[in-house]
């Protein structure tokens, strides 16, 4: 019988960190800007609409602000049922310290951002065109992601369970 990726991977040790893996001919990222024990102790994870701050901000800066050479690989970008990161899906595979990098960029990007610049925030755009929290976002972009994505404990190593 056939697994799903993520129930072997040991969410007791994964920490903040790029990790891929190649699914059905796409390479998936584990986007993980939260380790998962962190949120489950200590409620650290994003909030529904900083979550979807983020998606816009990162579909839009990853799609349309990048070279082409990464741009057109995009499949999804999205966040995670848990609210401990995202996950980007693309045709080809990218080495997950320059995802790491680009990731940051946007991240500072979305720090320059004003309220009236969430790309594709409007009632013709978006199902939930008011549900968005720009300060929220950059608080937890300040306080969580940049601080995770340059700390030593930055993996790119899936912790699997032990059989």
């Amino acid at each position: 019988m056939q697994r799903v990726n993520s129930f072997i991977v040991d969410h007791t040790r994964l920490e903040p960190g790029i990790y891929e893996s190649k699914i059905n001919g796409a390479y998936t990222y584990d986007v993980r800007f939260v380790a998962p024990r962190d949120a489950v102790k200590n409620g650290v994870f994003m909030n529904p609409k900083v979550a979807h701050t983020l998606e816009h901000f990162l579909a839009d800066y990853l799609r349309t602000k990048t070279a082409e050479e990464f741009s057109e690989k995009v499949l999804y970008v999205g966040p995670m049922g848990c609210l401990t990161g995202f996950y980007l899906l693309t045709t080809e595979p990218f080495e997950p310290q320059f995802l790491r990098e680009l990731i940051l960029e946007a991240l500072e990007h979305i720090l320059k951002a004003k309220d009236d610049e969430i790309p594709g925030a409007s009632e013709l755009t978006c199902g939930n065109y008011r549900y968005f929290d720009l300060e929220g976002t950059q608080n937890f972009i300040n306080g969580v992601i940049v601080p995770n994505f340059k700390s030593e404990l930055f993996s790119v190593d899936y912790p699997l369970i032990e059989a």
